[in-house]
């Protein structure tokens, strides 16, 4: 089936990003789990890490433990709440000038209440809000819900905020023989991006040519949480819910679903040859790499993961939030989402009058 698509355009108001801590290299990551849990293995983790291209990431946790959780001041809502004022702050609004407040983020602080419930607690909003459980490509859902509610006369600001906390999801002595665990720990970072949207206006950054589609008939899942569901509630087995990838599985599907991303630009019309900036969702330092081959040779891939790893949920709003302010005139960015649970695809093109 073709994507769902929609011409309409969005006028981004602000953005912003948030890191938990210091950034850590790959040797300052491996220094703290020798040092403090005994841990062995780092020339296998710096080979791993040299095949990602992934060289630092920020995450919530102080690996004192095997098993433990984010430290104080750094929980996902935690984190979701601060990239939100960042956001507010660039659009000159207060919180409660929302007319709704959208999370996605597949690590939430509590399976219940939501994530972004505990978010409008925090910074006292009192409008309605919902929440995405959904990893890479919780972003195109979000705006497509937001971009609905935007078509009412009338409709205050939304913002969308997605948020990833997936280092806690990891024991460091599974990596001992696991070589999922071993990339998850090289590969994997966290934080949190949020964007403000209203409905378009003339001038100004906006967000338009919104797609999403799957192709889950021709990708089995590459990236899974076995644990902590009703069809597995029992935490017997292991001590952590850890997610589960298939590797070579993520690697069929990655390319096949960024290759419908850009073919998606063909259903809007849209000549690729006149987007100056692809952004692909964030998996590894690599990603520039794949999509090369099938990219207009003048264009620039942008790439974030190197420097922060995978953050999930978070990454395209991450790597946006970053980008769009080095966007000369007339450059565009056109936004290749793709997501391994359920082979899903989705994105969007961004630019400024």
């Amino acid at each position: 089936m073709k994507p769902w698509i929609s011409q309409q355009r969005l006028a981004v108001l602000g953005s912003g990003s948030c890191f938990p801590g210091r950034s850590l290299s790959n040797q300052d990551l491996l220094q703290k789990l020798e040092d403090r849990l005994g841990w062995t293995g780092r020339a296998r983790a710096l080979a791993v890490a040299r095949q990602l291209q992934v060289h630092s990431r920020y995450v919530v946790r102080d690996f004192e433990k095997r098993v433990e959780g984010p430290r104080v001041g750094d929980s996902n809502p935690d984190l979701a709440g601060r990239a939100l004022r960042f956001a507010l702050r660039e659009a000159g609004l207060q919180v409660n000038q929302l007319g709704y407040l959208i999370g996605h983020t597949a690590t939430p602080h509590h399976p219940l209440p939501s994530n972004i419930s505990q978010v409008a607690v925090d910074l006292g909003y009192h409008g309605p809000f919902c929440e995405f459980r959904q990893a890479c490509t919780g972003f195109v859902n979000a705006l497509i819900f937001a971009a609905a509610l935007l078509q009412t006369p009338g409709s205050a600001p939304i913002a969308i905020v997605g948020s990833e906390t997936g280092s806690v999801f990891l024991d460091p002595e599974r990596t001992q023989g696991d070589d999922g665990q071993l990339v998850n720990l090289m590969q994997m970072g966290d934080g949190a991006g949020a964007i403000i949207l209203s409905p378009g206006q003339p001038g100004g950054p906006w967000i338009e040519r919104i797609y999403h589609g799957q192709r889950s008939s021709s990708c089995q899942p590459g990236l899974l949480m076995k644990r902590g569901g009703s069809a597995h509630p029992s935490l017997e087995e292991y001590q952590v819910c850890e997610f589960h990838h298939h590797f070579g599985l993520v690697r069929e599907s990655g390319e096949l679903l960024l290759r419908a991303g850009a073919a998606a630009a063909a259903e809007f019309g849209l000549d690729l040859e006149k987007v100056s900036h692809f952004l692909p969702h964030q998996a590894n330092g690599r990603i520039d790499q794949l999509l090369r081959p099938f990219l207009p040779a003048k264009s620039k891939v942008l790439v974030q993961a190197d420097r922060v790893g995978n953050t999930g949920s978070a990454a395209i709003w991450l790597a946006l939030d970053e980008s769009r302010r080095a966007l000369q005139p007339g450059q565009t960015i056109w936004v290749l989402g793709a997501e391994a649970t359920r082979g899903m695809f989705g994105g969007f093109h961004y630019g400024c009058d």
